[in-house]
């Protein structure tokens, strides 16, 4: 799903996607001009391998998620949130998706006999 940057406002535009078992819902809306906050709630059911073992089992993750999306490059800081960039002036939340995926994928999880 690509929403043009153009296309949020100061009300905050809801959208729901899944990937994988994975679903992602939540709001948009300007934070500031070229910002638009992100925030989200990531649900679902996911396969990981244990780090000890290597055995596969499913995890149901429960991720709230926000973060400010800058159209283009960044340049300045943000006290309150992490930033991430986007470029040819759309907010790409596939790619966003995808990424919390990996994000959660990589982290060490424990199978229940390895607990």
């Amino acid at each position: 799903m690509r929403i043009p940057f153009r296309r949020i406002g100061s009300d905050p535009q809801t959208f729901a996607l899944e990937k994988g078992g994975i679903k992602m819902e939540g709001t948009l809306r300007q934070y500031r001009p070229s910002l638009v906050l992100m925030e989200a709630k990531i649900g679902g059911s996911m396969e990981v391998d244990c780090f000890r073992c290597g055995d596969s089992f499913d995890i149901i993750p429960d991720e709230q998620i926000c973060f400010l999306i800058s159209e283009g490059v960044f340049r300045g800081q943000d006290e309150t949130y992490d930033v991430v960039e986007m470029h040819e002036g759309v907010i790409d939340l596939d790619e966003v998706l995808e990424s919390e995926i990996a994000l959660i994928g990589s982290d060490y999880h424990a199978c229940g006999r390895c607990r």
